[in-house]
């Protein structure tokens, strides 16, 4: 699903809507960018979205859901009123979002930790290395690099 066709309708309709010529709008987004978007040439990143809706005096938020209005073929209110009742269904309208992603642990790793964490609570409770894999099913090897590593 590309977005770039009603990207491109949307800023052409706001900046001629506002009287605003390409190179009036320029700033951190260059007149020339501005033309590859509106000719379908590019498409346009977080950071550029941000800046042309600023300078055309609206909100990224309203921008980006005017985009997706005309690319469903729906009004902008009610693109954002599903956006708004999408974020109620997972309890997070109200919620503050981080603004840094969180440094998550490869699954792997998590999976590797509790395999050992396993085979050291059935060592600790008295069970032979032949008991922990017959109990475990994991291999022979595995369980003997788990029974030293503790």
């Amino acid at each position: 699903m590309s977005l770039r066709r009603p990207f491109a309708a949307v800023l052409q309709f706001l900046r001629v809507r506002q009287g605003f010529f390409q190179h009036s709008i320029a700033g951190g987004v260059t007149q020339s960018h501005i033309s590859q978007l509106e000719s379908l040439k590019t498409s346009a990143t977080v950071d550029t979205t941000i800046e042309l809706a600023a300078a055309l005096n609206i909100e990224a938020t309203a921008f980006f859901a005017m985009v997706i209005a005309a690319d469903q073929k729906r009004s902008p209110r009610e693109v954002l009123h599903s956006a708004i009742l999408a974020m109620e269904e997972l309890g997070l309208a109200d919620e503050q979002m981080p603004d840094e992603p969180s440094r998550l642990e490869p699954p792997r790793v998590a999976g590797a930790r509790e395999k050992k964490r396993l085979v050291q609570e059935l060592k600790a409770r008295g069970m032979s290395r032949s008991e922990v894999v017959r109990e475990l099913g994991y291999s022979t090897a595995t369980v003997g690099r788990l029974w030293r590593d503790s």
